[in-house]
């Protein structure tokens, strides 16, 4: 049973992700020093926990590790003292000690050419389902393993709107292509194929092996990095000085993509990557509907197969030529309302002068002439 106080923990941290790093990390220092539990960091006098801290940093430091992740186990255990209100000690100055701030590594999307590389070398018609998926919704590796069929829902073009994170406060709506989508068919085909049952709750993607139960596992980030990481090297994909990039690069490019598109609206692009627009998330509430015109416009450019990528091509134009006929079309048909306009108003003023020059008269249904008067002004 968890203590008092890791379940105030866990409730004063709301990212589960964060949540599950610093669990980590705290635990990595209860074990370097022996300690019984997470409470015995809390027993400790101020002056002894501080030291521990130094000497943990001073530790890191002289094993070669970066000041980016020594930080976060500073933050870990610092989040945990806070949320149990275990104070007195300067963690301003612990942190200090780690020296300045190192430079965050330079870092590049994936070209489609990679991707296509890497795709090339799968055999895994998942892990190829599962590239796809990463590279034309621009989802974060974090949404994979929560995601159920019932967050997936079919639009036009072959396209797929994805709800990621769903009832969550980060929820947010994006999209795939018809690649990633018939990609994602072919393995839910295969699924069916060695006996799964589908319902609104399966996973999207899960684990090769199944629970004590014999119920699916979720696809978990970290299978997710390691395949990635492997596919990677077997296409000989490597970034120079950024070995950090593994999945977050799909999330680079479609945003890139995106961004470049000359008609491209940025808030739309920032929602469809649920980026935090701060105030901005309660004022401005766009439609599915605004989302995907926005996606369609960078939906060529983010498939990898030239093939796809052409019909995609074809497809926007004919969706742009078939706007543009309507619009002519309407054009015409309002230019045709504005002659007939202009033909009864010279009628008008022709049959007026007339009654008004004694050249015609109004009679009635009875044939009875009707008198007009014009007041005098």
């Amino acid at each position: 049973m968890k203590s008092r106080s890791v379940q105030i923990f866990e409730e004063y941290i709301q990212s589960e992700t964060t949540k599950k790093y610093y669990i980590y990390y705290i635990q990595r220092f209860v074990t370097h020093y022996n300690l019984e539990s997470f409470d015995s960091i809390l027993s400790l006098k101020t002056e002894d926990l501080k030291e521990k801290l130094e000497d943990y940093v001073i530790l890191f430091k002289n094993n070669g590790k970066s000041s980016n992740y020594i930080r976060l186990i500073i933050f870990a255990i610092q989040a945990y003292c806070e949320s149990n209100d275990k104070l007195g000690i300067n963690w301003k100055k612990i942190r200090r000690l780690l020296g300045k701030k190192q430079k965050a590594k330079k870092s590049r999307p994936y070209t489609t050419s990679e991707i296509k590389r890497m795709l090339h070398s799968l055999k895994s018609i998942r892990n190829k389902a599962l590239i796809l998926f990463l590279s034309s919704s621009g989802v974060r590796r974090g949404a994979i393993p929560t995601l159920q069929m019932k967050d997936l829902k079919q639009m036009a073009h072959g396209c797929v709107s994805i709800t990621v994170y769903a009832d969550f406060d980060e929820e947010y709506l994006t999209f795939i292509n018809k690649e990633a989508n018939d990609a994602l068919q072919l393995y839910f085909e295969q699924r069916k194929h060695s006996g799964e049952i589908f319902t609104h709750n399966s996973l999207v993607f899960k684990a090769n092996y199944s629970d004590v139960n014999g119920n699916p596992r979720p696809l978990n980030e970290a299978a997710i990095s390691n395949l990635i990481l492997r596919c990677k090297n077997n296409a000989g994909v490597n970034f120079d000085k950024s070995p950090n990039l593994l999945c977050h690069a799909f999330r680079r490019r479609f945003n890139t993509i995106l961004k470049l598109n000359k008609d491209s609206t940025g808030p739309l692009i920032e929602r469809l990557m649920g980026h935090d627009m701060q105030l901005d998330n309660s004022y401005f509430q766009p439609t599915p509907e605004n989302l995907f015109e926005e996606y369609q416009k960078g939906m060529s450019d983010l498939a990898i197969d030239d093939s796809e990528r052409l019909m995609a091509e074809r497809e926007t134009i004919q969706a742009e030529r078939t706007q543009l006929e309507s619009e002519i079309q309407h054009n015409k048909n309002l230019e045709s309302r504005m002659n007939t306009y202009e033909k009864n108003q010279e009628e008008v003023i022709r049959v007026m002068n007339m009654i008004k020059n004694g050249d015609a008269i109004l009679v009635d249904m009875a044939n009875k002439q009707i008198k007009v008067k014009l007041k005098q002004k």
